[in-house]
């Protein structure tokens, strides 16, 4: 079974879940990256205002060809009780995705807030099965029990597709 993780990480804490999800069950790292460009002052406003607003912001990869994969994973810090407008945007940039399984992690520092629903409707809009989510707070990250979590969410879906 081939499994991608798709992810936006600002901070490094869900670039870690990623990277421990890519080692623990043999997946494939694309990272996205947001090629808007912020002052220091307006960064954080501007960006918070379009993970309210469930925008999209341009991306890098551009598009993302995932008809290799059988179960697509996609990670996000949540801004404004939201996934971010870069992952929402790579979720909308995927090509080969209709019929896949799919699963979502956050990482947080306060409340995950409605980014499982946000996310799932976004995955299911692409025409994917969303099989769950999880949601890691920021001082959990090296957490084994989370992790442990993280990694039968994706067997689960494993199992799912299979």
């Amino acid at each position: 079974m081939k499994f991608c993780i798709i992810y936006h990480s600002e901070t490094g804490n869900t670039r870690h879940i990623a990277q421990h999800l890519a080692s623990a069950c043999d997946g494939h790292l694309v990272e996205v990256y947001d090629r808007a460009s912020y002052s220091a002052l307006t960064r954080f406003l501007l960006r918070c205002k379009k993970a309210r607003g469930e925008e999209q912001t341009p991306v890098e990869p551009a598009s993302i060809d995932v008809s290799a994969y059988d179960l697509l994973a996609f990670g996000s810090p949540v801004w404004a009780f939201k996934p971010t407008p870069v992952i929402h945007a790579a979720i909308a940039a995927l090509s080969g995705c209709e019929g896949k399984q799919a699963v979502a992690f956050f990482t947080h520092g306060g409340r995950p807030g409605q980014s499982e629903e946000v996310a799932k409707k976004w995955i299911e809009s692409r025409g994917m099965h969303f099989s769950g989510a999880l949601a890691i707070q920021d001082k959990n990250i090296e957490d084994e029990k989370m992790n442990t979590q993280l990694v039968r969410l994706i067997q689960a879906a494993q199992h799912a597709t299979g």
